[in-house]
């Protein structure tokens, strides 16, 4: 379960059976008024791209999970029944259940998933893995450093036989979602054009290519921000970004790409298709001289330079790079291009699958591998267990 996409399977299997967006609807109270604290058990909720990309009066988008970590404990509750009694359609007293974790996830966070597990859920058995050390499972690996970039932030995390070193994890926000919000920013200061998404579209005409766009909207009440925003979102379809290979380059001799939005505005993008995906690799350029964040290379550098040195050889001969934004064209042939200028000398060896589907799945995949193995029955948590020792056996065994 991620910022972005929650997944869910059986273990042993090469993909997950099902997969939707964390992110959800909830419907407020009459007359658009906010249903009160101690009536939020009253609300309905949608879960699922069919009911949270359909207009409805009154319906909030909202995301459970910030940074990887769960926030809304009660949508959280809503997702996993979604996903096991709707859509996997199973009864979850009659399986284990693996979840994948942050790298930096809470102690009382842990402890509350597991809790849910156990007391809404009722799974007999129960175990919690970070999503990294899971990636580096799912091609193979006991060790490496993973460089993960997905929605809400990108994080570089060393693992040593299953286990995550600790001082060596590194994460920042600047990720899909910050790209995204990038995009918007250039196409309203430097086009003075705003994205109107297709549910608010009821006529439109056709303009040529850099022309505002001539629409008619349909009269709709009950429209509330949160899902407006959502669905300008959806349509900053990121794969016309690209990432330039190496830093020789002459910008201007970048073919263009033609691009139409849903109201019908198209325009060739060309030298913003490199500048502005260039955030990963030069945040500087973006955010100013005096920022924090630094390119997803030196991430990788930095994060291994953080562990003891002779493991430092290991980890970047190891390097497994997963994530949404890993798909961006070009962005791993870059990636290979600026860590050895990063680490000279130093061997350097970039695993990333070739398949979409798993590359996005890498700590799903991880886990079904993990959880069917054999050897790993010794190592569920038990309710029987759980009942026993309370919540603190969470950090005995995972």
């Amino acid at each position: 379960m991620g910022t972005c996409s929650t997944r869910a399977g059986y273990a042993g299997e090469d993909t997950p059976r099902v997969m939707f967006p964390t992110q959800i609807g909830y419907t407020e109270g009459q007359d658009g008024e906010d249903v009160s604290m101690e009536e939020t058990k009253k609300r309905e909720y949608y879960i699922g791209d069919n009911k949270i990309n359909k207009f409805k009066s009154n319906l909030n988008i909202t995301h459970p999970l910030k940074d990887g970590m769960i926030e809304d404990w009660e949508a959280v509750e809503h997702v996993w029944d979604t996903a096991f009694r709707s859509m996997l359609r199973i009864q979850p007293e009659e399986h284990p259940l693996l979840c994948t974790e942050p790298a930096w996830n809470t102690s009382e966070n842990r402890e509350k998933t597991m809790e849910m597990a156990f007391e809404k859920f009722h799974f007999p058995a129960f175990y919690l893995v970070p999503d990294a050390v899971l990636t580096a499972f799912s091609v193979g690996r006991g060790t490496a450093l993973v460089l993960d970039s997905g929605a809400g932030a990108t994080s570089a995390v060393p693992v040593f036989e299953g286990y995550v070193l600790k001082k060596g994890i590194l994460r920042q926000p600047v990720a899909g979602d910050l790209l995204t919000e990038h995009i918007k920013q250039h196409l309203e200061q430097e086009l003075q054009y705003k994205v109107t998404p297709h549910y608010a579209i009821a006529k439109k005409k056709t303009v040529d290519a850099g022309q505002l766009p001539e629409i008619e909207l349909k009269e709709l009440s009950g429209r509330t921000e949160s899902f407006h925003e959502s669905q300008v979102n959806v349509n900053m379809q990121q794969e016309w970004m690209c990432v330039m290979p190496n830093m020789v380059f002459q910008l201007e001799l970048k073919a263009k790409k033609s691009f139409e939005f849903p109201d019908g505005y198209h325009q060739e993008f060309g030298i913003e298709r490199y500048k502005l995906s260039e955030i990963f690799f030069q945040p500087k350029l973006q955010f100013g001289q005096e920022t924090e964040y630094v390119g997803v290379h030196e991430m990788v550098y930095n994060s291994a330079s953080s562990c003891d040195a002779d493991l430092r050889p290991l980890l970047l001969n190891n390097i497994v790079v997963t994530g949404g934004n890993s798909l961006l064209n070009g962005f791993n042939e870059r990636l290979n291009y600026e860590l050895p200028l990063k680490a000279p000398g130093s061997k350097i060896k970039i695993h990333a699958s070739g398949n979409t589907v798993e590359r996005k799945s890498s700590s799903w995949l991880g886990g079904s591998i993990l959880a069917s193995l054999g050897t790993f029955h010794q190592l569920w948590i038990s309710k029987k267990e759980y009942e026993e020792f309370g919540k603190s056996i969470i950090h005995r065994k995972c």
